[in-house]
């Protein structure tokens, strides 16, 4: 299956909101994998690989993501992106 590339830019808030909603949505597989051990649905195996899946994505969005600082006037906007500021000695 082709792999998809995302670059967006997000604030703050939206990226906890990215974060919350994929723990939701890992959280709904687990909870699934739960009911599964009773027999109601696929099997527990099934929904504990797509909440693992899940959280592998999570963890992807973490460590992928950078700060980006607010362009200065008159600069690139585009300048400040992928560079992680908050391992830059020099501040």
């Amino acid at each position: 299956m082709p792999r998809k590339h995302i670059d967006v830019s997000v604030s703050h808030d939206e990226f906890e909101d990215l974060n919350n909603a994929l723990e939701d949505h890992r959280d709904s597989f687990k909870q699934m994998a739960e009911e599964a051990i009773g027999g109601f649905g696929l099997e527990p195996e099934y929904w504990a690989g797509r909440a693992q899946e899940v959280e592998r994505l999570r963890k992807t969005v973490h460590e992928r993501s950078t700060e980006e600082r607010e362009p200065q006037e008159g600069a690139d906007p585009g300048s400040a992106r992928g560079h992680d500021f908050e391992s830059d000695s020099r501040e």
